[in-house]
């Protein structure tokens, strides 16, 4: 089934609601992914994250730099190849930060197929910031299903690393600089990505 980021908006700002505070948690192989839903879903207090969580880039058929960390894999564009091995990983939720005019293949139909449960939330290419609310959908998706593994991905990984320093930052207390730095680990190297970070953490602190 895919769900669009209309469709679990109301879910996100009641997570939000709950909490400021979304968990990376431990994944469990047996934990089975669901849709978005209307009614909040109680989301626990962060758990640390160190660069001692991440995993060395490891190549998934079309995707050559998929980035484990704790219950997240954070990756480039996958193909059919891609999704097969990630079944194989034991990844139960998918997560697409590309737009729908970006797709030239059916990726929804591929994710479901493997019994996969598919997002789309697009994060726009080119902008000089982010959008508040895109992020905190993705963010209360990744707590939402803490307990599934998570493949999120994008064209190259940039957007992918974007949301995720933006993440370590917002939600679990880092400091900018040093979100940045271990972001650097799921492919955050375009000066123009870190700019984008940095003007979007100063609009949310208020500078």
């Amino acid at each position: 089934m895919r769900i669009h980021s209309s469709v679990i908006f109301a879910a996100t700002v009641a997570a939000l609601a709950l909490t400021s505070l979304v968990s990376i948690g431990q994944a469990n192989d047996d934990g089975q992914a669901s849709a978005a839903q209307g009614d909040a879903t109680t989301v626990q207090k962060t758990a640390s994250i160190s660069a001692a969580d991440f995993s060395e880039p490891r190549v998934w058929a079309a995707a050559k730099n998929v980035v484990a960390v704790k219950h997240l894999y954070l990756s480039d564009q996958p193909d059919q190849a891609t999704l097969d091995t990630a079944v194989e990983n034991g990844v139960g939720v998918v997560i697409n930060l590309r737009g729908p005019d970006e797709l030239d293949w059916d990726e929804d139909n591929a994710v479901t197929k493997l019994g996969m449960t598919y997002y789309s939330v697009p994060i726009a290419r080119h902008a000089s910031s982010f959008d508040a609310d895109t992020l905190a959908q993705i963010s209360a998706l990744v707590g939402k299903h803490r307990d599934t593994k998570i493949l999120v991905y994008c064209a190259s990984g940039n957007r992918v690393s974007g949301w995720f320093a933006v993440h370590l930052a917002r939600d679990h207390g880092m400091s900018l600089e040093e979100s940045i730095d271990l972001s650097k680990n799921v492919g955050l190297t375009k000066g123009s990505m870190k700019s984008r970070v940095r003007k979007f953490m100063a609009t949310e602190s208020g500078e």
